[in-house]
């Protein structure tokens, strides 16, 4: 493992890489290589905290399931509950974008479909069509250096404010109809908060970070921590490209949106707790997060989403399910359940082994050229374990 990601630091192909396997709370391997920060030559290190992106759906997604153990909320109540904003909801059906034929939605959203990414919402970056241009054309998004173009409209300042304007967009399908990656998990972030009765940061700290000891993760970077921040990078045509310095990051902002889908940053150790908790069935060092039963329904397949190659794989809520077909092409082992974030953060948990592995970078898997780097990491992975 330490000679696949030498080698592609040498070559310039990543500025670093943490990447580790753990069975049963034993580390078996962990490598730290590369460079925290190539124009200033500082070293990348056990306590470097990257950007998560979307590695924190999958949080958001175990907030969730703890207020449905809680009695606070059902995964089957409709999103109206907590989300008036939501209330008069349409479906594009046809049409121009100046020109959008649309239909009242069947049924509302539930937290099921925001769970399983079928509720008819998307992402701006995600195509072309009427409604990517709707959420262009009206903010529909928040602030980050991730898919935005120049002429968009100014981005949501809040997470209220991106709810409400989520509630006026036409959705792309309707809900339950199919899975389309989306900003669903920043909605739930938001349901989180109502059925909470606290704000997303607040919540996260005091029922999951804490508990778990993730000491380093978090929505904001305090300036005593910029020193361990990675800078990001983007692939181009002759390396890569620092497309966002610790200094210039919204992190270091505390009225920025909260994301639960994808505003989070952490370390490796952190994010390591968080995927062993899973592994164990929702538990870690003597302290239950979620029950089995929990666990159970979040690992179950419940629709088809999609792997880290954009194939079809199974996807229960919040997690994509590796199958033997994942397993074949190297993007995700067989009986695990993994997600990924845009900087190239990845992780996948065996319940039936208790083992993690995880792989935290700070490039862009934009161009998707550069999605093999976890390709490498699992099949690496696999060999070792293997072994």
């Amino acid at each position: 493992m330490r000679k696949e990601f030498d080698e592609m630091v040498a070559a310039g192909e990543l500025p670093g890489a943490i990447a580790g396997v753990v069975r049963d709370g034993k580390i078996l391997d962990w490598v730290v290589v590369g460079m925290q920060d190539i124009a200033k030559g500082t070293p990348l290190t056990e306590d470097s905290i990257f950007r998560l992106y979307s590695m924190s759906k999958p949080i958001t997604s175990v907030a969730i399931m703890m207020l449905a153990e809680q009695g606070k909320l059902s995964i089957d109540d409709p999103a109206t509950r907590f989300l008036p904003e939501f209330e008069a909801m349409h479906v594009y059906v046809g049409g121009e974008f100046d020109d959008m034929q649309t239909e009242p939605v069947r049924r509302p959203i539930t937290i099921r479909d925001l769970l399983t990414h079928s509720s008819g919402l998307t992402y701006p970056f995600k195509g072309a069509t009427p409604v990517h241009q709707y959420y262009r054309q009206y903010g529909v998004q928040r602030a980050t250096p991730i898919g935005r173009m120049p002429d968009d409209a100014p981005p949501a300042s809040s997470l209220d404010e991106l709810i409400a304007r989520l509630g006026k967009a036409p959705l792309l399908y309707q809900p339950g109809k199919q899975f389309e990656y989306s900003f669903s998990t920043t909605v739930l972030g938001a349901i989180v908060a109502r059925a909470g009765e606290e704000s997303l940061d607040r919540f996260l700290e005091r029922h999951i970070f804490a508990p778990l000891g993730m000491t380093d993760t978090g929505f904001f970077i305090e300036d005593k921590d910029l020193n361990r921040f990675v800078t990001n990078y983007m692939a181009t045509g002759s390396g890569i490209a620092p497309i966002e310095t610790p200094e210039e990051s919204d992190y270091r902002d505390h009225h920025r949106l909260l994301d639960g889908g994808g505003a989070l940053a952490g370390t490796a150790r952190d994010y390591l707790r968080f995927a062993q908790m899973i592994a164990n069935n929702g538990t870690l060092d003597g302290v239950r997060i979620l029950s089995e039963q929990s666990i159970d329904a979040m690992l179950t397949p419940h629709v088809t989403g999609f792997d880290i190659t954009f194939q079809p794989i199974p996807f229960g809520y919040g997690f994509a399910l590796g199958d033997a077909t994942s397993d074949a092409n190297d993007s995700q082992p067989e009986g695990t359940a993994s997600w990924a974030g845009s900087a190239n953060t990845y992780f996948w948990a065996d319940r039936r082994t208790r083992t993690v592995a995880l792989l935290m970078t700070h490039v862009l898997t934009m161009p998707e050229r550069m999605l093999h780097v976890r390709q490498i990491f699992n099949r690496t992975a696999k060999t070792f374990l293997a072994k």
